[in-house]
């Protein structure tokens, strides 16, 4: 049974979003019965396409299609829980939706009226998904939204200095990460601990040249420029210390990535510039070892884990 969260809020936030390898995967050919049959028993990678508003399904680390989703209004991002469960933040429907792994149809509607849901992760340890918010039209302030495990509403929270909400990632203890912009539209950080109410400030010494995704590797924050270099920091109370450094050669335009263990994963040139998806050695970089072509505007990655 299909259920519905709904999302009460106050204030909502608008902005812009800032050669063939040997090896490569063969992109959209049509799936067969056999690999849709098959799906479920395997990991598998789920990409958004903006262009397209599809999401396309596919095995991993094989590349091969094996089924694709639609009837999507701007599937902006992707993401995933331990369960193998996948949402889509649907952004112009003001809606996210969660899939089972390998499934379909929808299992699950959050809705998010009022606002532009763009980014998602889901707490390793309670559950809670969270998803953050562009405004409607004709408003730049944003928000963060935080839908518990069952819970039938969503809380909607308004961090202080953030006014634009761009993403967020859980560690594995359940602190909460979140990048924004701030009045000035400077990128900011901020730490939501564990069981606390209240964000932290968190400063990262470190000059981005424009603003991409953040990750939670195990260890570090990896956080993107939006380009094509990756920086892992450690954090310790309200600083970050950068500890390394990763170039992803031949990326031109990674904003959102994945992380499943020594791969890194992403839509490589989200804004039409190349329509592929890239897969990088981490924390290596250097060159794709593959890419998945065959895209129109992808936009969102992640892997869901075989239940």
């Amino acid at each position: 049974m299909m259920r519905v969260y709904a999302v009460f809020a106050a204030a909502a936030w608008l902005a812009g979003c800032g050669g063939s390898l040997p090896d490569a995967f063969a992109g959209n050919a049509p799936p067969d019965a056999v690999s849709r049959a098959s799906a479920k028993a395997q990991n598998l990678l789920y990409v958004s396409d903006v262009g397209t508003d599809d999401v396309y399904v596919y095995s991993y680390p094989q590349g091969k299609l094996v089924e694709t989703l639609t009837g999507f209004h701007s599937p902006v991002r992707v993401c995933s829980d331990g369960s193998g469960n996948v949402y889509v933040t649907n952004t112009n429907a003001q809606t996210i939706l969660e899939y089972a792994h390998g499934g379909k149809n929808p299992i699950a509607t959050f809705a998010d009226p009022g606002f532009e849901p763009v980014d998602c992760s889901v707490d390793p340890k309670t559950g809670t998904l969270a998803v953050t918010n562009y405004g409607p039209s004709g408003s730049n302030t944003g928000s963060l939204a935080l839908f518990p495990k069952s819970a039938e509403a969503a809380k909607i929270v308004h961090v202080p200095n953030f006014q634009g909400y761009l993403f967020c990632a859980y560690d594995t203890a359940g602190n909460l990460y979140l990048e924004g912009l701030n009045y000035s539209y400077g990128l900011i950080f901020a730490e939501l601990p564990a069981g606390k109410q209240k964000f932290a400030s968190i400063v990262l010494k470190q000059l981005f040249p424009g603003w991409g995704g953040i990750e939670w590797d195990g260890q570090y924050l990896a956080v993107g420029d939006g380009i094509s270099t990756i920086y892992d920091f450690a954090i310790k109370g309200r600083k970050g210390a950068e500890v390394r450094t990763i170039t992803l050669k031949r990326a031109i335009n990674v904003v959102q990535f994945w992380l499943q263990g020594s791969t890194l994963i992403a839509p490589n040139g989200p804004n039409g510039a190349k329509h592929e998806v890239g897969f990088w050695k981490y924390p290596g970089g250097g060159d794709p070892t593959r890419t998945i072509g065959g895209l129109q505007h992808p936009s969102g990655a992640t892997i869901s884990v075989a239940p």
